[in-house]
Formats: structure tokens, C-alpha cells, sequence
């Protein structure tokens, strides 16, 4: 299958997700669908299941067509909507689940709420956003919704709203090293706060000594910030210790270039 093809498929079953496997019955007809991966085991269940028609979006609705109304089934087949990218009939099921099991487990309610605040969200109306991270703060969802909040504001070009949204993510996760390398790499893009943006960075960089993978990507944080408060020699050897922990990166080599020339010009301004 070519790449066209792969990605006239993947509009047509309206994927949300890379890998999605759809399965069909002999008319075309889908039964269910699998996102993302799964462990071999987990693999070979689940594909059992569905070849059986168990826990299938069609078994669920039957299920519920009978009579059923459980907090699992409920959720169940919002979420296999939302995997189809049918918002409007999972909203319908994420909100009869809260509507009629107001106690639900915090797993289960604190999805269902973020659900319905991102469809909100995506009309516009951002304050379900606020009172989802308020009410489910400990939540990773949590900093996915600051998050799209922050990128909303900012494409708005609304600094202000975007500059507290920042601030809500420090107080927070002030220990949390994506939304440390998050906050400063955008003061670095706005020019602003740089030099708590770099106390941030570093503070990430110390967080992350066990992951030097992540800890690369945060360095080259902490280098962009040192650029732009035109710390060029600090920059340089901060984004060595990058190339240091991966050598083969294209990208950490021009930010050293672009580091390294910024020097140079620099240099051309300084009176003899």
C-alpha cells in the first residue's frame, strides 16, 4: 500500500491515531478497531475478541439496546465513538455515564469530563478547560488541557492569558521537567522572562539526569534561552553537552551553527 493510499484510508475511517488497524465484516462494514500498540499477548485477546464480536462497538450497543445501562458500558462505547471520531454520539455517552453515576471512579469521570471540555474547547468555549484542571489537577490530562489552552492563547496572540496559563503550569508541576522545558522554551520564542526561563531549564536538565535522551532535548533548551539573552559562549557549550549525549543529531548541530554564528556577528557590532 502506498503512502497515498494509507492516508486516503486512514480520512475514510476517520483515524485519530497512528497505527489504527480497522477490522471489517465481509460488506465493508466496520467491527471494531484497534489504536495504537499493543503487547503481543494484549494483541492476540483483543483481536480473539473482536473476531468473536466481543466487546465490540456493535456487542456494546446491542448490550444497551437491551436494557443494559452500566458505568462500564457507558464508557466503553463513548470511548470506541471517540476512537472513531464520532464526538457527537461519544459526548452523548460520556454524559449520560456522569449524569447517572455521579460517583463514578475518578478514572472514568475525570476522561469523561475532559472529553466534553475539549469539545467545548474546540468551539471555543475554554472555560470547561479551566474547571476540568481544577478539578482534576493530578490528572495527566490535566496538563494536556493547560497545554492546548496555551497553544490556543497563543495562536490568538493573547499573551497575557497565555502568559497565565504559564504560571498555572508552574504552580502546579514545579517539579514536572515537561512543563519546566514547555515554559522556558516558550519564553525563549516570546523573548520574555528569560531569566527565570533559564533557572526553569536547568532546574529540568537536573531532573532529568537519569533520561539522557530527554535531558538532550532539555539542554538544547536551556541553550535557545542562553541565545537569546546573548550568552553565545554558554550556548555553545551547552548545546555540546547535547551532541555529546547524540552525536548523530542534525538538529543539535545547526543550533550550535546558528549559536556559533550569532557569536560571529556579534563580534563584527564590537567597537575596535
Amino acid at each position: 500500500m502506498d503512502k497515498k493510499e494509507g492516508s486516503d484510508l486512514f480520512s475514510t475511517f476517520n483515524g485519530t491515531a497512528m497505527p489504527t488497524l480497522v477490522f471489517l465484516d465481509g460488506s465493508g462494514n466496520e467491527i471494531d478497531r484497534i489504536l495504537g500498540y499493543l503487547p503481543p499477548e494484549q494483541y492476540q485477546v483483543r483481536v480473539a475478541e473482536i473476531e468473536s464480536n466481543v466487546n465490540t462497538l456493535g456487542a456494546c450497543l446491542q448490550k444497551y439496546e437491551n436494557g443494559e445501562r452500566t458505568a462500564h458500558l457507558l464508557f466503553t462505547m463513548a470511548q470506541k465513538y471517540s476512537d472513531r471520531n464520532e464526538s457527537d454520539s461519544a459526548k452523548k455517552y460520556y454524559a449520560e455515564l456522569l449524569e447517572s453515576f455521579p460517583d463514578v471512579d475518578e478514572s472514568m469521570a475525570s476522561t469523561a469530563r475532559f472529553e466534553l471540555a475539549y469539545d467545548e474547547f474546540k468551539n471555543g468555549n475554554i472555560d470547561p478547560f479551566n474547571e476540568f484542571v481544577n478539578n482534576f489537577s493530578t490528572s495527566p490530562m490535566a496538563q494536556q488541557a493547560l497545554s492546548l489552552m496555551a497553544r490556543f492563547y497563543k495562536g490568538s496572540e493573547n499573551k497575557v492569558s497565555e502568559l497565565g496559563v504559564y504560571a498555572r503550569m508552574l504552580a502546579l508541576y514545579p517539579e514536572d521537567p515537561r512543563m519546566l522545558n514547555g515554559y522556558a522554551w516558550r519564553m525563549a520564542e516570546m523573548e520574555l522572562n528569560l531569566e527565570d526561563a533559564l533557572v526553569k531549564a536547568r532546574y529540568a536538565v537536573e531532573l532529568t539526569a537519569a533520561d539522557k535522551d530527554f535531558q538532550a532535548g532539555i539542554l538544547d533548551t536551556e541553550a535557545e534561552v542562553l541565545w537569546k539573552m546573548g550568552r553565545f559562549n554558554d550556548a555553545i557549550l551547552t548545546i555540546e553537552k547535547s551532541l555529546r549525549i547524540d552525536p548523530s543529531s542534525d538538529y543539535f548541530m545547526d543550533q550550535k551553527t546558528k549559536f556559533v554564528n550569532a557569536k560571529k556577528e556579534a563580534r563584527k557590532h564590537v567597537p575596535a
